[in-house]
């Protein structure tokens, strides 16, 4: 109907022109897998006025047949992979068993074999995957979780898949003492768990970082560096090697009083950060706050070589600059500090 491929087709593997047409409709849902195949016959299969019989034509046509085919089973085996990675290796194995089952009943052995192979692509790397610990969660944006008490947030487990996941227990009912687990499988993205500021709140991780999900989606994405996971306890980075050591574990400055929270956080690359965040902050904007360590500018040096030699004024000015620097930088690290180890710490 569009290039004359299916009602050639049969004149030469005798098949029906309709269930050509019906396999590649179907073929083109999977990927675009049946418009590949459909226009590499359109350009090599030649028209009714051309010789069909050479040997170069026939030649051509294998080629063009084995070229589409390979094509065909790398997509396949890319869609059952992917599926898979997030949760839907089942609808995988029930498409498989489908086109095994319609290539049984085919009568023609050519759609047997091609049956057969698109079997084997879906299946085979889907079961690889599903051995595999690469696991993603259907995400659609970044999701905001604010668990009610204590005992909704370890009867949960928190999961994320390409977007960035906030859980908020800014407001939640957490226990006076005792422990608390929280359970998080995240993806490729940051997972931030926002503390109250107002009370202390002891924390524990236990982190298990799968650095082969978020390489591999950093060379797919082109980019030429792997993802750097940052895993950060009230300021403190205690991931610092996650590729060599994607196991481990940290712990806050003990408190004297409040309830520990058990963190069991597994990813497939994304960071984690864990810490007190005021109301008035967002923790997804400002991850970092209250900031990073200040360092005071030493006082300038009228002596030295680059200022030797000045008059009064100019060293005046310079002085007068540096004062007003060092009074802010004075009050930005007292205010860092004060807060940087969270309410267990004052």
């Amino acid at each position: 109907m569009l290039g004359g491929v299916c009602a050639g087709l049969p004149e030469l593997r005798g098949i029906g022109t309709n269930r050509l047409r019906l396999l590649f409709v179907l073929a083109g849902l999977c990927g675009g897998i049946g418009v590949v195949i459909y226009v590499s016959c359109w350009l090599v299969i030649p028209a009714d006025d051309h010789d069909a019989d050479t040997d170069a034509v026939r030649s051509v046509v294998v080629v063009a047949w084995a070229t589409s085919g390979l094509v065909a089973v790398v997509l396949l085996a890319a869609i059952g992979a992917a599926a898979t990675v997030f949760g839907l290796g089942w609808v995988i194995f029930v498409l498989a068993a489908i086109v095994f089952a319609a290539g049984l009943f085919w009568p023609s052995r050519i759609p047997r074999v091609a049956a057969l192979l698109g079997v084997l692509a879906l299946t085979l790397p889907a079961a690889a995957v599903g051995l595999s610990p690469m696991r993603l969660t259907l995400q659609s944006g970044d999701s905001h979780l604010v668990p009610k008490s204590g005992a909704a947030l370890s009867s949960t487990v928190f999961r994320s898949g390409l977007g960035t996941m906030l859980i908020d227990l800014r407001h939640t009912k957490l226990p006076s003492s005792g422990t608390v687990t929280l359970r998080i499988q995240a993806g490729l993205r940051r997972t931030i768990v926002a503390l109250p500021t107002g009370s202390c709140v002891r924390v524990r991780i236990r982190y298990d970082v799968h650095t082969f999900t978020g390489q591999l989606a950093s060379l797919l994405s082109g980019q030429s560096a792997p993802p750097f996971p940052d895993l950060v306890l009230f300021g403190r980075l205690f991931g610092a090697n996650v590729v060599s050591n994607p196991r481990g574990s940290a712990t806050s400055g003990a408190g004297t009083s409040g309830p520990t929270l058990n963190i069991d956080f597994t990813s497939q690359g994304g960071g984690l950060y864990v810490r007190d965040y005021p109301n008035r902050i967002s923790p997804d904007l400002e991850p970092d706050w209250p900031g990073f360590t200040v360092t005071p500018e030493p006082r300038p040096n009228l002596q030295g070589p680059f200022l030797k030699g000045e008059s009064k004024k100019v060293d005046a000015i310079i002085l007068s600059g540096w004062r007003h620097r060092h009074t802010q930088e004075l009050a930005s690290q007292a205010y860092v500090n004060s807060r940087m180890e969270g309410p267990c710490a004052r």
